[in-house]
């Protein structure tokens, strides 16, 4: 008879499905164990972003600078606005803005657009969304530099409350992921999702005070400050406004609660749903 090959003890079983119900803490622990494979897959999606451009990592800086331009513009002709800082305004929001939208979209298809990896090594596949939202929180970080040359062209003295701008970056990343990662795995099935989102993305720039602001919306009255309340973009987007004009938040109270709870909510209902439907949805890819 053949010697007998001995198996090794310390191999570490891969697949195994840990209940749902412990996903939106125990996803954080994947991250953590896999924080060599996340930073790879983060820088990977960094470079390949600017790969091949003349101007490179430029482009961070340079996309919501002209859009910011065009959208000022574009208000201004329609409705005219006499507030100096509103071109900043509309900068900072186009920012804050992209930090969800982009975090949204790509969490969306965090399964779908990785079918050649999935089919071909197996390792969590919650690290699909959260390498989407740190990246896309990483180039908006990058995009935020071209703050500090406009504090010093306005003239505005940099505090501490600065320190919003990047607070309010992380918090619009966290609203997208959640909601992302709840239709996820409906994606790998029917590719309409991800479709739909889109429009919702360019729609809520809209209905988000991206081009306005929350004082304005004040101005129309109890019913449109009401409408205000429920979308929770507001309040980052109007914190990182207060942070660059260099004061403490004079939002609510009640907005603020309301922004964290509901990104708490979206992180946990749809951690549940992902790791409870992401294995059977991926067998559609």
């Amino acid at each position: 008879m053949g010697k007998r090959e001995e198996v090794p003890t310390n191999l570490r079983r891969v697949g195994i499905r840990k209940s749902s119900w412990k996903s939106p803490i125990s996803n954080f622990k994947v991250l953590g164990e896999n924080i060599f494979l996340v930073r790879n897959l983060i820088r990977s999606t960094v470079r390949g972003k600017y790969r091949n451009t003349m101007l490179g990592y430029v482009w961070s800086v340079l996309e919501p600078l002209l859009l910011s331009i065009v959208y000022y513009f574009l208000f201004n002709m329609l409705a005219g606005n006499p507030d100096q800082y509103y071109g900043v305004w509309v900068l900072i929001g186009v920012i804050i803005w992209n930090a969800f939208g982009k975090t949204l979209s790509a969490s969306v298809t965090s399964l779908s657009s990785k079918k050649g990896i999935i089919n071909l090594v197996y390792f969590p596949r919650v690290i699909f969304p959260m390498t989407a939202m740190l990246s896309n929180i990483v180039l908006t970080l990058m995009s935020s530099i071209v703050i500090f040359p406009i504090l010093f062209a306005y003239g505005v003295e940099p505090t501490i409350y600065l320190l919003y701008i990047p607070l309010s970056i992380f918090m619009a990343g966290f609203l997208g992921i959640g909601i992302g990662m709840i239709f996820a795995p409906l994606n790998c099935i029917q590719k309409d999702i991800e479709h739909l989102f889109r429009f919702i993305v360019r729609a809520g720039f809209f209905f988000s005070p991206v081009m306005w602001t929350y004082e304005m919306a004040l101005e129309r009255g109890t019913f449109g400050s009401a409408l205000l309340s429920l979308n929770p973009m507001v309040t980052p987007i109007t914190i990182a406004r207060h942070g660059f004009a260099g004061h403490s938040t004079t939002m609510p109270a009640f907005s603020l609660i309301y922004c964290i709870c509901f990104a708490v909510a979206m992180w946990i209902i749809g951690s549940i749903i992902f790791n409870r439907y992401e294995r059977q949805a991926v067998k559609y890819l």
